[in-house]
């Protein structure tokens, strides 16, 4: 099995160009891993999978340059979602507003977390994970949410791919319908890094993740990843799978 080196794309439209132009090389099914949440905490308000990403592509413009609005989006979630402060915070002065704040406000909301059931399982096993709702700082990946959703929800409007396109696990229910495009939340932090001599560390994770899924892969064994963990609960399994979503792997 080909294991190229990794590509590099200035921006994210670049990235996305190429993922089509491989998606229609290459017919049958296809596993795409994204290194960003796929949902957001249940019940508030936002969803996930492919209803997270049409609400994101309703109020987000992002240009073939990666210019965009995520700031504005943000600060017009934070009305709808809640009459506190927040949740999404992280901003440039430019942008502060009633509705968004440069620094984290206190969480105050009543009918959602802060963390999904995913990171606050992570958290407890000490794992250093940051959550949806910081736009800004090092490690944050807020911004790459939103963003990335509107790119995935492009995806699944192009109408030259031919094949079903799902968001796991929210449209495949876990490992039971697989065929076709799967879109998948990694967290290539999982993986170790060790073997491999990359001068770049994203290059290093992207390979330590795509090579863990080719391994399972070729032990057969590449489905049981996409199985629901056994010691959720039936609520909470339906949580992620309506909602929160998960990282594969974890």
């Amino acid at each position: 099995m080909l294991r190229p080196e990794p590509e590099y794309f200035r921006t994210r439209a670049a990235c996305m160009s190429r993922i089509r132009e491989l998606l229609k090389k290459y017919s049958g099914t296809a596993l795409i891993g994204f290194d960003f949440p796929f949902g957001y905490p249940f019940n508030c308000g936002i969803g996930g999978g492919l209803t997270a990403a049409q609400k994101m592509s309703s109020i987000l413009y992002s240009d073939l340059r990666d210019a965009n609005n995520r700031f504005e989006a943000a600060a017009i979630l934070n009305k709808k979602i809640s009459p506190h402060k927040g949740p999404f915070w992280g901003c440039p002065t430019a942008f502060k507003s009633e509705q968004l704040s440069i620094t984290k406000p206190p969480f105050q909301h009543q009918t959602f977390q802060e963390w999904r059931i995913v990171e606050r399982y992570l958290k407890e096993k000490k794992f250093r994970i940051m959550n949806v709702w910081q736009l800004m700082g090092r490690g944050s990946v807020g911004s790459q949410t939103l963003t990335g959703l509107k790119a995935l929800h492009d995806l699944h409007l192009d109408a030259n791919l031919k094949r079903s396109l799902k968001f796991w696990p929210f449209n495949t229910k876990w490992n039971h319908d697989l065929d076709g495009i799967i879109l998948t939340e990694v967290w290539p932090s999982l993986n170790d890094l060790a073997a491999y001599s990359h001068p770049v560390k994203d290059a290093r994770q992207v390979l330590a993740c795509r090579d863990w899924i080719l391994d399972h892969d070729a032990k057969g064994t590449l489905r049981n990843l996409f199985n629901a963990p056994k010691w959720l609960s039936v609520e909470d399994r339906q949580k992620c799978e309506q909602e929160e979503g998960w990282i594969l792997g974890v």
